[in-house]
């Protein structure tokens, strides 16, 4: 899990409690009480709305049968763009919003928000949407030590600004990859993304390039290949567009094959970190204990 969806597990777990009680001593429900408001319509707050409502269904199941889902809870996702994965092609932001929607996740699009308070969040156009957690999924940030490096270009979000071949615009000694570096990307209007496969092809390409750059050779240009997005909405399904650099066009797959293909390239993903032994053993493990063990922490 990433680390605010570890946090938004902990926090949710807390509020299901606190609502249990309630429920139980038969008290008044705050108006936020249970709501969830998730700042950022991107693949990370789709995919935690996603799992988020499963578990909730998953909780009542371990004994809180007091607690209605369908009515005592709301999942809200709020997004500045006009429509949820402003990133992906429309064609996928469709399929998932209507996916969403069957799962009652309010969705609101072309909300701006200005102000986060313990019991909601408030919006540009001054709606107030009551939420007694709020998490943040609207981006990356860059470090703000970036922006105090002496006589390094930064962007507004702090993002040491490279060349084509990754190296910084003012010192060709210092190279930026991943997050922290805010890449061109020719024929685009908008720079790379901050995409795990940008990271990877950035990180290949550089180390050729280093030994290049010892030897006194002068750099290739990187050039960003993009082999699609996969957005997963948990065991409801998943989403993605797929090798439309290969294709010259672009492939849509839902379901189960796209499910497929999303557990087969995290996979490659873990393989590239931490190599083939360790994905076999951790794969064999899951395999052995999903049996066994509960399918949501309860401590």
């Amino acid at each position: 899990m990433l680390p605010a969806a570890n946090s938004c597990s902990s926090g949710f777990h807390r509020c299901v409690r606190e609502l249990s009680t309630s429920v139980k001593r038969a008290l008044p429900l705050r108006p936020e009480q249970l709501k969830v408001a998730i700042i950022g319509a991107g693949a990370t707050g789709v995919e935690l709305a996603a799992e988020l409502h499963k578990t909730t269904r998953e909780l009542v199941a371990y004994g809180l049968d007091k607690i209605n889902p369908e009515k005592d809870m709301q999942l809200t996702l709020i997004e500045a763009a006009p429509r949820i994965l402003p990133a992906v092609p429309e064609r996928l932001s469709k399929a998932a919003a209507e996916l969403l929607r069957g799962l009652n996740v309010q969705m609101l699009t072309g909300e701006r928000v200005t102000g986060v308070a313990a019991d909601g969040v408030t919006t540009a156009a001054g709606r107030k949407i009551p939420a007694e957690l709020t998490v943040w999924a609207a981006g990356i940030k860059a470090p703000d030590f970036l922006k105090d490096i002496d006589g390094l270009e930064t962007n507004h979000i702090n993002q040491l600004v490279v060349k084509e071949t990754l190296e910084t615009t003012r010192d060709a000694d210092i190279f930026a990859i991943g997050d922290c570096a805010a890449c061109p990307w020719p024929g685009k209007e908008r720079g790379v993304p901050p995409t795990a496969q940008a990271a990877h092809q950035q990180a290949s390409h550089l180390a050729r390039m280093l030994p290049r750059r010892l030897a006194g050779k002068p750099l290739r240009p990187w050039r960003y290949r993009d082999f699609g997005s996969l957005v997963s909405l948990g065991e409801y399904s998943t989403v993605g567009s797929l090798m439309g650099a290969l294709l010259g066009g672009t492939m849509f797959v839902e379901g189960l094959f796209a499910r497929i293909m999303y557990v087969s390239l995290y996979r490659m993903h873990l393989y590239a970190l931490h190599g083939f032994a360790k994905v076999l053993f951790d794969t064999l493990a899951k395999l052995i204990t999903r049996r066994t063990e509960p399918r949501v922490k309860l401590h």
